[in-house]
């Protein structure tokens, strides 16, 4: 015949025991996240001040932030279960970020683009060189800087062509790309310096 082993202190002793154990797996369960909580706490904070910047300067993005966040959760709760596996939930996940950011950079690029290359330049010699009265000097001033702009963004998809090409061939890339690069550099310079001389 079974016999049940006797326990000390009958069934109080049994649920103090228990309730102890309890106690101990809570104690550190507590210490544990409370560790992990301070070891993460610059990167929460980090988090905070970006979303508090975001959210001044562009509460659109914040809402697309948002429900890219919403949307992955969502996803990958219905994708477990629904049991798909790993890889779709992945590919699904990344389909719906690209979709949800695609459409803010679409709606963020509606918005006309006042930046150019050598725009204080190119207003700098509108007003200085040309009188109010000659709209052809104002034209042809426009004509030289887009035409300058335009070699610029050539030259550029030309060296990037190259980068790629030597990135099939397994070359160096690097050694390729180092010149353009120089020159995107030293051309931004220039044009930071061209707006502190021209105001």
């Amino acid at each position: 015949m079974f016999k049940a082993p006797r326990i000390r202190g009958g069934l109080g002793g049994l649920i103090s025991e228990s309730f102890n154990n309890l106690d101990m797996i809570l104690i550190k369960a507590t210490k544990k996240y409370i560790t992990c909580l301070c070891r993460s706490s610059p990167f929460l904070l980090t988090c905070a001040c970006f979303f508090t910047i975001i959210s001044l300067h562009s509460p659109v993005l914040l809402f697309c932030l948002l429900l890219v966040g919403l949307t992955t959760t969502c996803i990958q709760h219905f994708g477990q279960r629904a049991k798909l596996s790993s890889r779709w939930v992945i590919l699904l996940q990344t389909l719906a970020v690209a979709l949800i950011l695609s459409i803010f950079w679409l709606d963020w690029f509606t918005n006309p683009a006042a930046a150019q290359f050598f725009g204080k330049a190119e207003n700098f010699f509108k007003n200085n060189l040309t009188d109010a009265s000659q709209t052809g000097a104002t034209s042809a001033v426009s004509l030289v800087f887009n035409v300058i702009r335009a070699l610029y963004l050539l030259y550029i998809a030309i060296s990037l062509v190259g980068v790629v090409n030597a990135v099939r061939k397994d070359e160096d890339w690097q050694v390729v790309a180092r010149t353009p690069l120089l020159v995107v550099i030293a051309v931004t310079v220039a044009d930071v310096l061209t707006s502190f001389i021209t105001g």
